[in-house]
């Protein structure tokens, strides 16, 4: 009776142990598929994880990074644009220099001795000026006037004695405007002026004419800063410089003349006296 157990022991024993090698297997095949991927899932997994580490590593070429590399781009784009509209614009200034831009150098208060000197530098450079002459003067130079002319410039009527018409009645500023020089058109001493001065020039038959860039040259600052002045950034096709030919030493303003017009004409612009006038 003792012997008859094992029999049956070793079959349940079997069973038991096909059962527990059963359920170990079934308990080992999903948490090998989450956890143990297959060699061909390994390697995908590694190709896919290589290729993301060099664009992490590699930042400049990932899109992220990509605003702060465009930052510079953006910067570098706007230095260029600031550049290039100056550059465009200096070239089309000039181009149109070469097309018929045009400034018109203006003398006060003359004629003087110097103006023959400005007359000889004018037609050295194949330029013409206009002459706001006062009628005092061209009565001690008498033949200024008619050698203005002749050189292909212009004579305009700065009054008789330069004084303030603003300040004179309407009949002084008649009498100063019909003593003054002949010419058609007319600039007011000291730039003064207002609605009656200008009804009273067109009453006249004269234009009234002012400047756009005042160089100063009448206070004796040196050729250097004359030539500045009518050369610098608001001096372009169109504008109307004021010089001065007469009274006082204008010997640095026939200096600067020459450095003044070969300034210009090297930008493409073309020495003219005021169409008109």
């Amino acid at each position: 009776m003792s012997r008859r157990p094992t029999p049956f022991v070793g079959l349940v024993l079997a069973v038991l142990v096909l059962v527990f090698g059963s359920v170990a297997t079934a308990e080992e095949s999903p948490h090998t598929a989450i956890a143990g991927p297959s060699p061909s899932a390994l390697a995908s997994s590694h190709e896919t994880a290589g290729n993301q580490t060099p664009r992490r590593s590699a930042s400049p070429a990932s899109p992220k990074p990509r605003p702060n590399r465009s930052k510079p781009a953006k910067a570098q784009l706007t230095q260029r644009s600031q550049f290039r509209p100056s550059e465009k614009s200096q070239s089309a200034k000039h181009a149109a220099g070469k097309h018929g831009g045009t400034v018109y150098l203006t003398f006060d208060d003359g004629p003087s001795p110097y103006t023959p000197a400005i007359l000889n530098i004018l037609r050295a450079t194949h330029s013409t000026a206009t002459f706001f002459e006062l009628g005092f003067r061209q009565a001690k130079y008498p033949a200024a006037a008619a050698r203005v002319r002749a050189e292909g410039s212009s004579v305009g009527n700065h009054t008789y004695d330069h004084p303030d018409l603003t300040a004179l009645t309407s009949g002084q500023v008649r009498w100063q405007l019909t003593h003054g020089p002949r010419g058609r058109c007319m600039r007011p001493p000291f730039g003064a002026t207002n609605p009656g001065v200008r009804r009273i020039v067109a009453q006249q038959g004269l234009r009234e004419v002012l400047w756009t860039t005042d160089t100063l040259d009448w206070t004796r600052p040196g050729a250097a800063k004359i030539i500045k002045a009518a050369t610098g950034p608001s001096v372009g096709g169109g504008s109307t410089v004021l010089l001065h030919d007469g009274g006082g030493d204008r010997s640095q303003t026939v200096a600067a003349l020459p450095k003044i017009i070969s300034t210009l004409q090297q930008r493409g612009y073309v020495i003219r006296s005021i169409p008109g006038c």
